[in-house]
């Protein structure tokens, strides 16, 4: 869900191809060739025959930090994030500057729900290009998915400078002006007055976007998947309640809504809301398996079942679905069927929650030793998760 403007990358896509040329100039007719159709392929939105084309580059010994993202950035526009972040790695390695391979490496990691991971590349990224309010918008989002609101805040501020018709930086900006003023309520020595001014300039903010653009249902979705990362769940409701009033026919936005609600244990809410994005896109995998957890959550593992085998028979490698199915195994006292599905979901595990289970069915199983492996993994993810969520 985690939209951002492209547009002023696509100049880097053809440049880092010609560079990628340039850097051997006695480059065979084939070669020449295959870099035409590479450029032509990706501007052209035909990623997977930009990739099979960059591959062939690559194998006829046509490498370079340049193409190497440019492959990258095919695979990110299929979604193929971890083969992407290979990529990426690979060019930076080489370059440590490409300016490409670092704010795709920060993108790829925000769509893995990896946002601390993200902050490092998205920043390098700003500061190679300081003037570019795309990369420093994706930085804001970032912050707000890692709970750094007054970071977040600074960065949708320099984005309103660079861009002062950007709605969605406004609209930032006046969210987390009103998320630090709500924080700083509920300290006892806080200044009325700075709240207040701290409301007023959130206000202004506010209004600001909304003029510039009415119906902002993008801020709301990017703002709402932001604050939901972060597991501030009342405000990413908030956002995706106003992405549902905007427009009332968009699945993702109801999608957002029960995975929130979801979160926050609104159990009937979720249900609604997850109900009503399937109505809309039957295909959506991940509402499948969220209707799956809060129907099971609810004491109802038969009815969950379905919901989390569709998920998977709509996407074989949705954690979330492997990660409900095994509870539905594990609340059936069957933990040899949940183990693969939990080692299928803990390659994707972020905070610990489904090594935490695997311990516990691999302690069901009597394999204790891999059960205290698990769980010191849990251990690990769980305390690198908590920490900057306590800010």
């Amino acid at each position: 869900m985690l939209r951002l403007l492209f547009g002023w990358w696509n100049c880097l896509i053809i440049a880092t191809a010609v560079l990628a040329q340039q850097a051997h100039p006695g480059t065979s007719s084939e070669k020449a060739a295959l870099s035409q159709k590479a450029v032509e392929a990706e501007r052209n939105g035909d990623f997977a025959g930009a990739i099979s084309a960059f591959e062939q580059l690559i194998h006829k010994g046509g490498d370079s930090p340049g193409l190497r993202s440019n492959l990258g950035i095919a695979y990110f526009q299929l979604h193929e994030y971890p083969e992407a972040l290979r990529e990426f790695r690979v060019a930076l390695t080489k370059e440590p500057d490409s300016i490409p391979a670092n704010f795709f490496s920060g993108l790829a990691l925000l769509k893995l729900q990896r946002p601390r991971q993200a902050l490092p590349y998205l920043r390098r990224a700003r500061h190679l290009q300081p003037d570019t309010p795309e990369v420093t918008l994706s930085v804001a989002q970032a912050e707000v998915a890692c709970n750094e609101i007054a970071q977040a805040r600074d960065s949708y501020e320099q984005v309103t400078r660079l861009a002062p018709q950007n709605a969605e930086a406004w609209y930032g900006l006046g969210i987390t002006e009103r998320a630090l003023a709500e924080h700083d309520l509920k300290k006892a020595a806080s200044k009325s007055t700075q709240v207040r001014a701290l409301l007023e300039a959130s206000r202004q903010a506010i209004a600001k976007g909304t003029q510039l653009e009415p119906d902002s249902v993008h801020a709301h979705m990017i703002l709402g998947e932001c604050f939901r990362i972060a597991e501030r769940y009342d405000q990413a409701v908030e956002e995706y309640e106003a992405a549902t009033a905007c427009q009332p026919d968009l699945a993702a936005a109801w999608a957002g809504l029960a995975t929130a609600y979801s979160a926050a244990g609104e159990d009937d809410k979720a249900l609604k809301a997850a109900k009503r994005a399937l109505e809309l896109d039957p295909r959506d995998a991940e509402t499948d398996a969220v209707i799956a957890d809060t129907l099971l959550r609810q004491g109802d593992a038969s009815a969950a079942r379905p919901y989390a085998l569709n998920a998977l028979a709509l996407q074989p490698d949705l954690a979330s679905g492997h990660l409900v199915l095994a509870k539905i195994y594990l609340s059936d006292r069957q933990p040899a069927k949940a183990l693969p599905e939990l080692q299928s979901a803990a390659r994707q595990d972020t905070d610990g929650r489904t090594y935490y289970l695997l311990a516990t069915a691999l302690r069901e199983l009597g394999k204790t030793q891999e059960a205290a492996m698990a769980l010191q993994k849990y251990r690990r993810l769980h305390e690198a998760h908590v920490a900057p969520m306590a800010k």
